[in-house]
């Protein structure tokens, strides 16, 4: 009840976002999901991990299409590209380490009594004998798979699998930063016309409307153009000689500046 609730109130405030896909930039875009829409959808994400593999994905799409929004990229781009250009961890990974930075304060007694009480001795506190695992925590038995993917024995067996130098973080902060697996998004992605950004976001992620992409996804009975070369990313921007004289005019005003490259023109 309580994911079909926050699914609900996620959708309504995306939809909010698709209508104002083409009003606003990207960077509001992207600070409407992350203030308003994300934390809906991980209240209480350490306690509800534990639900089904359908509702996790279905909690996926919805930042998903939150992703596309602002980034402008169409329904046929690969999720990997998506996630990679807009800059996110999946909110899979994002409740992963919710649980374990959750973990971090129990052990080191920064929650509050009722949960630091809540942690197992370490193995070193059970046995006389000197073992490699010393200084894991003692997992948890668990008869049913309910309980044994709720939060408790999941995040012992989670905290036990991290190397001894992340357990052994001396801050919370630096116990963050080694979970961090967020991709770095250049700056000049968030500059420029609405419409700029979508044209460039497109290309760079392959889900353009250039026959090339088209093709890969099944969707051009050719990949070529009508000046007859394949008509890919490089092709436009570089080597079609439909697009000569505004290619002469960009580059005669980028010269000044930069070698002109692929990359140049579609990631700064």
């Amino acid at each position: 009840k309580h994911i079909e609730y926050i699914k609900s109130k996620a959708w309504q405030r995306i939809n909010i976002m698709r209508k104002l896909k083409f009003t606003l930039d990207r960077n509001s875009l992207e600070t409407i999901y992350i203030s308003f829409i994300r934390p809906v959808l991980e209240y209480g994400d350490t306690i509800f991990d534990n639900c089904s593999q359908g509702e996790k994905e279905e909690l996926e799409k919805i930042q998903h299409e939150a992703a596309r929004i602002v980034t402008g990229a169409t329904k046929l781009v690969s999720i990997e590209k998506l996630l990679k250009e807009v800059g996110w961890e999946t909110l899979f990974k994002r409740r992963y380490n919710n649980k374990l930075v959750t973990f971090y304060k129990m052990i080191n007694n920064l929650a509050p009594p009722y949960l630091c009480q809540l942690v197992p001795n370490t193995i070193a506190n059970i046995t006389n004998y000197n073992l490699r695992n010393n200084d894991h925590i003692q997992t948890i038995r668990t008869r049913t798979t309910l309980y044994h993917n709720s939060f408790l024995p999941s995040v012992v067996r989670d905290w036990n699998s991290l190397p001894e130098s992340t357990r052994s973080s001396p801050s919370i902060i630096s116990f963050k930063k080694t979970l961090c697996t967020k991709t770095h998004v250049p700056k000049h992605f968030y500059y420029g016309e609405r419409k700029l950004q979508i044209d460039l976001t497109i290309i760079r992620t392959n889900c353009s409307a250039l026959n090339y992409d088209l093709h890969s996804k099944n969707m051009s009975d050719t990949p070529l153009c009508i000046c007859g070369g394949v008509e890919n990313a490089k092709h436009y921007l570089l080597e079609c000689k439909l697009y000569s004289n505004y290619r002469a005019d960009l580059f005669q005003t980028l010269n000044h500046f930069t070698d002109i490259s692929l990359t140049i023109l579609i990631n700064g």
